[in-house]
């Protein structure tokens, strides 16, 4: 096993880097002259070489102190960091949140208003763009995900039923509105989202009969295709979660003579075991109560 530094010795080291001086790193550790000079000098045993000079009354640091300095700044930069994303786990009105992007920035985010009305002391952290397979109720409270975690640890609820519709600018959907299916597929270009490459799963029939339609995009993140969409750049394929905003506000249209069809459900999950704390609970519900409400 690989012998570390103490970290005491690191803390007396990046004072007197930045100091400049070892009487000075002593008063801001609140530590004697000779504490510090001695935590210096086992920092020095265990690298093997020297890292300061003594400078007038002062000290520098060598060069091979310098590049010390910058490794042993980002560690220390790290440690702190680190102190800053565990802070919710010690605040009980705080609910860790794991879900994708769409759904924070298509869901969410236009909630956040009625969100802050019904719970105003609750702190959400949210987190995207990672899967989760498990929940231990330390790292994660709530997942929304389309990937059902199937385990009598976890507790998953239906949350939203997701469509994919085809959207396009308004003025591409005013030019198209007539136009029926399918030819309403060739007279403008795809806009694709890379992990769909068929587009749509009846538009490989279409086109083994025929029909002729081309590409404009191809993007690894759905957003990007709700903002082609709006600067009228053709016509994508997307849940109608990605776009709702886009949509809501009118930035974007649905093609109704193009078929949608059906995406993976949303879950909202948790674990079976009681709460981390009751703002766990409160945002359960909230989540759970909005999405079954009518006015939804």
């Amino acid at each position: 096993m690989r012998r570390l530094p103490p970290l005491q010795a690191l803390l007396a080291f990046d004072a007197a880097a930045r100091l400049g001086s070892f009487t000075r790193a002593a008063q801001e550790l609140a530590l004697t002259q000779s504490a510090i000079s001695h935590q210096i000098q086992q920092l020095e045993e265990w690298t093997g070489q020297p890292l300061f000079r003594r400078i007038g009354r002062g000290v520098a640091l060598t060069a091979a102190g310098a590049l010390y300095a910058q490794t042993v700044t980002t560690a220390l930069g790290t440690l702190a960091d680190g102190r800053d994303r565990i802070e919710p786990y010690g605040n009980p009105d705080s609910v860790i949140v794991v879900c994708a992007p769409q759904f924070a920035s298509g869901w969410l985010m236009p909630r956040m208003r009625a969100f802050s009305k019904a719970l105003p002391n609750i702190e959400i952290w949210l987190v995207t763009g990672e899967e989760v397979n498990e929940i231990d109720r330390v790292d994660v409270d709530l997942v929304v995900s389309s990937k059902k975690i199937d385990s009598p640890e976890v507790m998953c609820e239906p949350l939203l039923d997701e469509e994919a519709v085809a959207i396009c600018g308004p003025m591409t959907a005013r030019r198209l509105r007539s136009v029926p299916f399918p030819d309403v597929l060739t007279q403008a270009p795809l806009l694709v989202y890379e992990k769909s490459p068929e587009w749509a799963p009846w538009l490989p029939d279409l086109r083994r009969g025929g029909l002729r339609t081309r590409r404009a995009m191809t993007v690894s993140d759905p957003r990007f295709l709700v903002a082609a969409a709006e600067q009228e750049a053709g016509i994508a394929m997307l849940s109608r979660l990605t776009a709702g905003d886009a949509l809501t506000s009118g930035r974007v249209a649905v093609l109704q003579q193009v078929p949608g069809f059906a995406l993976a459900p949303l879950w909202l999950m948790r674990s079976a075991q009681p709460a981390r704390s009751a703002a766990v609970d409160a945002v359960y519900a909230w989540m759970i109560g909005l999405c079954r409400s009518k006015d939804d």
